[in-house]
């Protein structure tokens, strides 16, 4: 299904994109050619070491900024965003072509989404909405600040995203009146997960064993912690009554002890995992719902 998400969100966001050699004198940017033919053709691997030799003997500061996006979008062919990324930062600070730095900056919010930099993919994003105002207002650039913005848990802002991207694609008012309704109940407080407090849940185990990994949703778990304890306790004075007290002190309450202690910790993890799973769902969720508006 993670496969499925990249391939999809590869597809839509590379739709849009600019041509390369737009301008570029064949007999003066033979290297920058030859590489988009590359790509083109889909030898992304070749295209990429191609584009990279057009930008370090290419003189002219378009053509290596061309070349510079060239490189990443072969590189993003091939899964390497982090790659990617590096690489078009060399061309972030290069404004006097503004076209080129538009797409350099969406480029470079692309490829920290899909490296898992979510936080830095909106920021760049903010960029793009202060520098380029005409430019983004786009369905890709909403659609994946939208995204950005949901799997680093800013949900005001994804929903708001999400709103002026409905609004945008071209629908009918009783299917645009639905999408709307439906965005409003998906990011409502109401619909995201509850928050377990790792701290609540390994003072419940403290006092009553077991308790804290019911809290946390594992109540299976929570039982047989405290079974255990039972248990240990248990054979600790079932020792005891044999006159057995070292063997009882050191297996018996040691056993006890570890389970106790054990189950303290247990509670606390197991409520940190449990918020972990939640919100990854919850997030899948919106992200699927997102993907899924057409344009």
């Amino acid at each position: 299904m993670k496969l499925i998400n990249v391939s999809y969100l590869i597809c839509i966001f590379l739709c849009g994109s600019f041509s390369l050699n737009a301008g570029v004198p064949v007999e003066e940017d033979s290297l920058l050619l030859k590489a988009q033919d590359l790509y083109e053709q889909g030898d992304y691997f070749e295209a990429g070491i191609a584009f990279e030799r057009a930008y370090f003997f290419s003189s002219e500061t378009k053509t290596r900024i061309q070349a510079n996006i060239g490189r990443a979008r072969a590189l993003k062919q091939t899964g390497e965003f982090l790659k990617a990324r590096n690489d078009l930062q060399r061309s972030l600070h290069l404004r006097q072509f503004p076209d080129l730095h538009f797409v350099i900056m969406y480029e470079l919010a692309f490829c920290e989404y899909m490296a898992g930099n979510y936080s830095n993919s909106a920021g760049v994003l903010g960029q793009i909405k202060h520098f380029y105002p005409e430019k983004y207002d786009q369905n890709k650039i909403l659609r994946l600040d939208a995204l950005a913005n949901v799997m680093s848990e800013n949900f005001i802002d994804g929903q708001e995203r999400t709103l002026e991207l409905i609004m945008k694609i071209d629908l009918d008012a009783e299917t645009a009146d639905s999408l709307i309704v439906r965005t409003m109940q998906l990011f409502c407080e109401c619909a995201q997960p509850w928050e377990r407090s790792v701290k609540t849940a390994s003072r419940l185990s403290t006092f009553i064993p077991g308790a804290g990994q019911a809290y946390a949703g594992y109540p299976g778990k929570g039982l047989l912690n405290a079974g255990s304890q039972l248990v240990s306790l248990g054979l600790a004075a079932y020792m005891g009554y044999n006159n057995l007290f070292v063997s009882g002190f050191v297996i018996g309450l040691g056993m006890f002890q570890s389970f106790y202690f054990g189950g303290i910790r247990q509670a606390g993890y197991l409520a940190e995992q449990r918020n972990l799973k939640e919100m990854g769902a919850y997030k899948e969720l919106l992200k699927d719902f997102i993907i899924g508006l057409d344009d």
